[in-house]
This record gives C-alpha cells, structure tokens and sequence, in this order.
C-alpha cells in the first residue's frame, strides 16, 4: 500500500488535510524486533506513528538500568515523546519495536504546526496523552503499593492484551528489566504462578490459562 492509502485507512479520524500533510512531510519505515525508533537524550526530530506491529516505551538512566512505561499499537504514537518535542528538549524515552513495525516518521516542526491548526489533532493528542498518562499512573500505584506478583501478572495480561495472544514469547530477564526487579525473583514468581495454574511455563514463552 502507498503512504496516502495507509494514512487513509489508519487515521480516518483525523481531517483531510492533517492527513494529507502527513503524507507530503511523512515517511514510510520499518523495523525489525529490538530496532530503537527513539533513543534517550538524543534531538527528537521525528514523531513515529504506528501503522502495524507494537513499540515499547521504556525510560533508562543510560547505565543498564531502565523500566517499561508502556505500549505502542496501531493508530498510535507517544504523547511523552510530542511533549519533549513541544518544548524543544531532548527525548528522555526511549522507544524500541517489541515486534517488527512499520510506522510513518513525520518531522517534529510539521507535528507541532498541528495544534495551532486541526482541531481533530488536538483531540487525538488529548485522548492520546490521558489514557497514556493514566497508564503510568496506574504503573507508580502498583509499584507503590502492589505485590510482585500482582505486577508481574498484570504485565503478562497487558502483553497478551497487546498481542491479542494468550503466549508471551519472553525471557525472564527481559520481564525482570521490565519491572526493576531481579531475574530471580520473577523466575521464583513464576514458578509460583505455574504451581496454581495460572500459566504454563516453556523455553522463554508464558501461556496464560
């Protein structure tokens, strides 16, 4: 499919010549699993706009240490991302494909022109940035005040969501990485979870029952 026919398709929503100026100034991309679309303190000049696949926003310290904040599907992009953009600062997330992508990469200067001049883009940007925003919420109040377990099963449930599968194909140490926590105590969790029968473990794959 060309550019126009995607955006066509994917951002019906938004008005004909928001759409239309996303295919003058866009470009089509993909990405293979593990590619970074969006590094940490680096200048922001695109915004990535998923067409298919899924992204994951993650937040590093640049030594090793980092957490998952949150997903990207189709029809999406990242409002934490737009902000940064919006205030001329370097990125501070970095944005990784979780499977392979294909997304349209449109200038930041273009994205930005957008709120002074579509309605419909203000409204995207809006519902974007509060359910996103509520997400992270929703992550700080578990950390705060939940059990690993809690956490790590509702991870495995976002991840099967996202794919629409009930099988995550992950490593533990990715899931420790994810959650800040030691590979240790994910794999003890785990096989805790295998015990009562809520999932079923295999060779870096968790099927949930």
């Amino acid at each position: 499919m060309k550019i126009n026919e995607i955006v066509a398709e994917k951002f019906s929503f938004l008005e004909d010549n928001l759409r239309q100026e996303m295919c003058n100034y866009g470009v089509l991309k993909m990405a293979d699993p593990d590619k970074i679309i969006l590094e940490i303190r680096r200048e922001i000049q695109l915004i990535p706009f998923i067409i298919s696949g899924v992204a994951k926003v993650m937040r590093r310290d640049g030594k090793g240490n980092g957490i998952f904040l949150h997903y990207l599907t189709a029809q999406q992009t990242s409002a934490i991302a737009i902000t940064y953009a919006l205030e001329i600062k370097n990125s501070e997330i970095r944005i990784k494909a979780e499977s392979a992508i294909t997304y349209i990469g449109v200038p930041v200067k273009t994205v930005n022109s957008w709120f002074v001049k579509y309605n419909s883009w203000r409204s995207y940007y809006y519902r974007l940035n509060y359910k996103q925003t509520s997400f992270l919420i929703e992550k700080i109040n578990d950390i705060a005040f939940e059990s690993l377990e809690y956490r790590l099963l509702k991870y495995l449930e976002d991840a099967s969501l996202v794919y629409n599968d009930n099988t995550i194909n992950r490593k533990h140490f990715d899931i420790a990485r994810d959650l800040k926590v030691s590979r240790e105590a994910i794999s003890r969790v785990l096989k805790k979870l295998e015990k009562e029968e809520i999932i079923i473990l295999g060779r870096n794959k968790i099927i949930l029952n």
